[in-house]
């Protein structure tokens, strides 16, 4: 900000009676006219006060802005925290799930294998049953002749012909355990081929049972799959639906850090102008003590007759022996990483290095502006070449505010006070009052 009408009685102090050693007066103002420049610095100060009250207003709605912006930011990181857990929830049931299809896969696959065994038993059993119904139908054949021998021989009676037809009793024995044998065998042939065919019915009743049990586990089996995998299709639904809504609120956080970092910046610039503000008061008032002390000591001239021939030539000399380790002009700032004007050149060199005078002048004032801005710095008026020099980072002063240098002089020593990244020397040249004018120090130095 244009630091307007801040040396604005500068023009005249030379004129208008500071005395000092060896300075005789020789031409003189009136009162009339220090008073109006008075009233002038006054003005200045008033707008000065309108500007710092309007930049302390606005610092207070940025503060507040920055409140809602990380209400906003706290809200955000519990939604995210909560559709984190829900996410990781729904993994959980997803893992779950995927545990229990692959249960059923195990279940489905083992009965497949158990179906594919009772298939093999099946295809045994088949040719078992072959071999039973060739065996039944010799029975059948067997047991169709026996009975059509009985029915031409007359049945049973012809049992008893045979017994009846012996020729002795031991014949009769013979015949008797042969009738015996015959009737044993045909009960064995029959009772076997009831067995036989019990069995046979049995079997394949068990088997095609067991077939039919196994296929329906199956079917049970596959249906609960798909059951399943329909359940894991929603879970994954739902956490992908989350995620997307993680991705939401990361984006709406981020576009919310992006607008807190702004007002952060905001501020900082609000409160450098404020800054600012403060320190271009400062100077009014140190001016405005400086006149009122001319006018109370009614000092009419100036002795710059003397001054005119005390060592100044009109141009300026380096402030230290140092290297300029950055120039005048647009820079990216190295600590607020932002793009700004670099108003003045930074002259390197070791901490203790003495800062001298770059011309004769009258001190306005050493100001200290703490762990911001130029820290320790110091303010020089060269009336008779209509300049205004700013030492700024200084680790000391050696001058106060009215007195007279000589060029060359030591006023202070290299620092690193302020918003500096290490010992130099910040230094800055208007032409003219301080705040109009300034230049690239580097158009008035050898």
């Amino acid at each position: 900000m244009m630091k307007r009408f801040i040396t604005y009685i500068l023009l005249v102090i030379f004129m208008i009676g500071i005395v000092s050693p060896g300075l005789n007066p020789v031409s003189a103002k009136s009162i009339a006219e220090l008073e109006k420049e008075l009233q002038a610095l006054k003005d200045e100060r008033s707008t000065i006060n309108s500007e710092e009250s309007d930049a302390k207003s606005k610092i207070k709605e940025n503060e507040r802005q920055q409140s809602i912006v990380q209400e906003k930011i706290n809200q955000l990181d519990g939604e995210i925290f909560a559709t984190e857990s829900n996410i990781a929830s729904k993994q959980e049931e997803i893992n779950v799930t995927n545990g229990e299809i692959q249960a059923l896969e195990n279940s489905i696959a083992e009965t497949e294998g158990q179906i594919e065994a009772t298939e093999e038993e099946l295809e045994e059993l088949a040719d078992q049953i072959e071999e039973l119904i060739e065996r039944i139908e010799e029975r059948d054949v067997l047991i169709k002749n026996r009975l059509r021998s009985m029915q031409h021989s007359g049945g049973s009676i012809n049992y008893l012909q045979v017994l009846f037809g012996s020729q002795s009793f031991g014949d009769f024995i013979n015949r008797a355990t042969a009738v015996s044998k015959i009737y044993e065998s045909d009960r064995t042939i029959m009772s076997a081929q009831e067995r036989d065919k019990s069995d046979l019915e049995d079997t394949e009743v068990e088997v095609e049972e067991k077939k039919d049990q196994l296929v329906a586990d199956k079917e049970k089996l596959d249906a609960e799959k798909v059951e399943v995998e329909s359940k894991r299709a929603t879970l994954l639904a739902q956490q992908n639906e989350l995620s997307n809504l993680k991705a939401q609120l990361n984006q709406q956080r981020d576009t919310q850090v992006a607008t807190a970092n702004e007002l952060e910046e905001e501020h900082y610039h609000l409160e450098e102008a404020k800054l600012s503000l403060e320190e271009q008061r400062q100077v009014i008032a140190d001016q405005e003590k400086l006149l009122n002390e001319l006018k109370d000591k009614k000092i009419a001239q100036l002795a710059n007759e003397e001054q005119q021939n005390s060592g100044s030539n009109g141009s300026l000399i380096w402030p230290n022996g140092g290297t300029v380790t950055s120039e005048y002009g647009m820079r990216h700032h190295p600590i607020y990483k932002v793009d700004k004007l670099h108003g003045g050149i930074d002259i390197g060199g070791n901490a203790g290095l003495e800062i001298r005078a770059a011309a004769d002048g009258l001190v306005i004032g050493t100001y200290d502006s703490g762990t911001t801005g130029f820290g320790r710095y110091i303010v020089i008026r060269h009336e008779e070449i209509n300049m205004t020099t700013l030492y700024a980072h200084l680790s000391s002063v050696n001058v106060t505010a009215g007195q007279t240098v000589n060029q060359g002089e030591q006023i202070g020593v290299m620092g690193t006070t302020g918003s500096s990244t290490g010992v130099h020397l910040h230094f800055e040249v208007f032409e003219g009052k301080y705040g109009e004018g300034r230049v690239n120090p580097r158009t008035h130095l050898p």
